[in-house]
């Protein structure tokens, strides 16, 4: 066997002959070195889909695999066991294996014949990716579940379950009256999705009556326990075609590889070009076929649940339920560690879940309840319907068995209609639930069942002739159910309103324009309050960059200095008052990471944003104002930044301390060696910030690296689907050596995007590689 630092070529002269598929397939490959599959059959096209992703992502999937089983310390040792401790509580492995038998023939044939794809390339390849030699081993064959497994392993951590976590601990801290004031929701005025342009009137939440009564079940815990995006359609009233345009992006961590893989599969059923997981079937995020594209954004939707459990004293392995003890399911899980003797772990499971979370006694647990691991989960049923959709309608109606995430779903047809679904299963319970774990042992918590699929929000063509999603508030409290409590300010939701409300020609390069939009609302209102204060100071330089400040547009550029002075005198700002609201655990609002208390700290920089603008001191130390407390943070601001950056201030361009770091897992993992050099794509220097529509956020504990950015951007054309574009921040290649391994960073970085490839003779004309794959067939 060798290894494979280049992408892996395929021979074009001499076709390859496999078992397991009917007809002959076709592979393209563009100039990006994106593959276009094309089949006579459906199985055979996720036949192709499977093998051309192998090709190309090989490692990347069977990363995923191993994150999703708890496998990583066979891998990298000791420093992966934490990791698989946690990811062997969630039992994923047990749930994929229970959703892999559970969902209908036809979806069973679609993953059956992806894993096929995979597994012939398995067979035939005698050049592995290069981090197979690194770690000295070869990967096994793919199994159905496991396409299961990648897919929910990229989703398990985007609940909400760290933020009922997050707020049991400030109960416990500061009891429920305190810990009420510091929790606000959703703002009052903000940007709702449903219906487009209008603001929630809704009453502000702080769950006081929740906190105080979810006492009881949270008490134990006082002990030490351990555990985004953009998109918009556009009617075609408001297109320069007369049809719709659908655009966005989506937000996640900057993996190497990246999180979606460009690629395209064909038959005469369906013919799709998208975005898939590496490892799972279709396109079920991102993609458009001859009649329909669609596009996704998180809906920030409440689907996960703890339930504190009381276990018998006398015997750990049965729970209280209802006066009654109930046997709990013990599963056993053995953890493989390279170079050390494996670990056994025991992982008790009751009728709630997994219990993932357990007092020194043993006589508490929280069992974690989830909708896509809760009992067999039907989604992928979705996945085939989806890409045969030929309307508008037919495509909302493909959802209804969609589990999770949750999402904004948004489309648009090649006759005319955009849509909006709040698509995925959101139980219905008690508002308890929302806020805390709650007591598993009453029955008074259960799940009912979830909110119809018919009475899920919708939008169809609505009157200002587009909609916009940017993990805002869905709709307003007229809404008969509960979604979720925590969702995103409407600072980029309102940045792509006000884009997008005065066009009236729209075409793809307008689009593209408003991927890039960078101007920072909170940046803009921080910066006007700065502007009416007298800042005591002899300091030339913090006089200069108030100046600097006064003058500065919002715009979030990389070559401008502004917006690092904005970004830095913000984190000094909400250290002073975050410090004084919560004390000692304000820290850990600026170093965890997760959605918990990072999530929490976003939530109260937003509120204080609003109290800068409305001069509202409420929140703010007792004898401060605004006044001092953005003079001192603009001080300490350009003290860090002339330490950091030294004493001219022209040096201290955005882009110089706001930029990419992708790192490959191997090179952070593996201290033996230095692999960096060879797994690690360039950094970028970015514009952006969290608030603005061009994502690049970063923890405010470790300023400015960006962490959150848009891992792809699209522009759909329903006029004409070779018109479409996109791009993402590396390449379709998950070989380090490969050509098309970040051959779209550049690009991407700068805002350009790359044709979307749709017309079979362009594609021939232009590929930059051609295979051929035929039936074998004995002789």
């Amino acid at each position: 066997m060798s290894y494979n630092l280049g992408a892996y070529l395929p021979d074009t002269d001499t076709p390859l002959r496999l078992e397991g598929i009917v007809a002959t397939i076709e592979i393209y490959r563009d100039p990006y070195g994106i593959p276009h599959v094309s089949a006579d059959t459906v199985h055979d096209a996720f036949f192709g889909q499977g093998f051309a992703t192998a090709q190309d992502q090989l490692w990347h999937m069977d990363f995923d695999r191993q994150s999703a089983y708890g496998r990583w310390a066979e891998t990298v040792g000791e420093s992966g066991v934490e990791q698989d401790k946690t990811m062997r509580r969630f039992q994923i492995e047990a749930s994929v294996k229970a959703d892999y038998e559970a969902v209908n023939a036809e979806t069973k044939s679609m993953v059956d014949a992806y894993t096929a794809g995979i597994n012939a390339f398995l067979k035939r390849t005698d050049r592995l990716p290069l981090e197979y030699s690194i770690i000295e081993s070869s990967p096994e064959a793919w199994t159905p579940w496991d396409c299961f497994a990648v897919y929910k392993v990229r989703h398990i951590m985007m609940g909400v379950f760290e933020g009922k976590l997050w707020r049991a601990k400030l109960v416990n801290i500061f009891g429920p009256e305190k810990a009420a004031e510091l929790f606000s929701g959703y703002q009052q005025g903000h940007l709702m999705i449903v219906p487009p342009g209008h603001t929630y009137d809704g009453e502000v939440l702080n769950g006081f009556k929740e906190l105080n009564e979810g006492l009881e079940a949270i008490e134990w815990m006082k002990e030490d326990v351990n555990a985004g995006s953009n998109s918009w359609a556009i009617h075609g009233s408001r297109t320069a075609s007369g049809k719709p345009l659908l655009a966005g992006d989506s937000h996640r961590r900057l993996d190497t590889p990246n999180a979606y893989y460009q690629n395209r599969i064909a038959c005469p059923e369906f013919d799709v070009i998208g975005l898939s997981f590496p490892g799972c079937p279709g396109f079920p995020h991102f993609g458009h076929n001859a009649h329909v594209a669609w596009c996704v954004t998180h809906a920030c939707a409440d689907y996960q649940d703890l339930y504190v459990e009381r276990f018998s004293p006398d015997n750990p392995l049965k729970y209280e339920y209802k006066g009654e003890w109930e046997p709990a399911e013990i599963r056993r899980e053995t953890i493989k560690i390279k170079g050390k003797p494996p670990i056994d772990m025991e992982v008790r499971v009751t009728r709630h879940g997994p219990v993932i979370i357990e007092d020194s006694d043993r006589e508490h647990g929280i069992a974690f309840k989830y909708s896509a691991t809760a009992g067999p989960n039907l989604g992928f049923e979705c996945f085939l319907p989806m890409l045969k959709a030929s309307s508008a309608d037919e495509l909302d109606a493909s959802m209804e068995k969609f589990v999770d995430p949750c999402n904004n779903f948004v489309f648009a047809d090649v006759h005319g209609d955009i849509g909006y679904l709040n698509r995925g299963q959101v139980p219905i319970r008690s508002m308890a639930n929302a806020w805390l774990p709650v007591q598993g042992w009453t029955g008074e918590y259960e799940w009912q069942g979830n909110i119809p699929f018919d009475r899920l929000a919708r939008l169809r063509n609505p009157p200002p002739g587009f909609i916009v999603t940017a993990n805002n508030r869905i709709i307003g409290n007229d809404y008969p159910y509960y979604i979720g409590l925590n969702y995103v300010p409407e600072y980029r939701a309102k940045r792509i309103y006000e884009r997008l409300k005065d066009m009236q020609a729209a075409t793809v390069e307008d689009m593209g324009s408003v991927h890039m939009e960078r101007t920072s609302i909170p940046g803009k209102i921080l910066t006007q309050r700065l502007s009416e204060i007298e800042i005591e100071t002899t300091d030339d330089l913090t006089i200069e960059a108030k100046n600097i400040l006064i003058e500065w547009d919002g715009g979030m550029d990389r070559d401008a200095v502004a917006p690092t002075i904005y970004a830095t005198t913000r984190i000094h700002l909400m250290r002073k008052i975050s410090h004084h609201l919560m004390g000692s655990v304000s820290e850990e609002m600026f170093t965890s990471t997760g959605r918990g208390a990072p999530r929490h700290l976003s939530e109260l920089m937003s509120v204080l944003v609003s109290h800068a603008r409305d001069n509202d001191t409420s929140l703010l130390p007792p004898g401060t104002g605004w006044p001092d407390l953005l003079s001192g943070a603009l001080s300490d601001a350009v003290d860090y930044l002339r330490t950091r950056l030294g004493d001219d201030i022209h040096d201290w361009q955005w882009g110089k301390v706001h930029y990419t770091n992708p790192q490959h897992p191997l090179s952070v993992t593996n201290t033996d060696t230095d692999y960096s050099q060879y797994l690690n794509p360039p950094t970028f220097p970015m514009h952006g910030d969290a608030d603005t529509p061009l994502q690049g956020g970063y923890s405010p504990g470790n300023p400015f690296e960006v962490t959150l950015l848009s891992v792809v951007r699209y522009v759909y054309d329903t006029s004409d689907w070779d018109n479409s574009k996109w791009a993402i921040p590396l390449g379709s290649s998950g070989h380090p050596g490969s050509s098309h391994y970040a051959d779209q960073a550049s690009l991407w970085s700068d805002g350009e995007l790359v044709p979307m490839l749709y017309n079979w003779e362009q594609v021939k004309s232009t590929a930059e590689s051609y295979q051929k794959i035929e039936p074998y067939k004995e002789t």
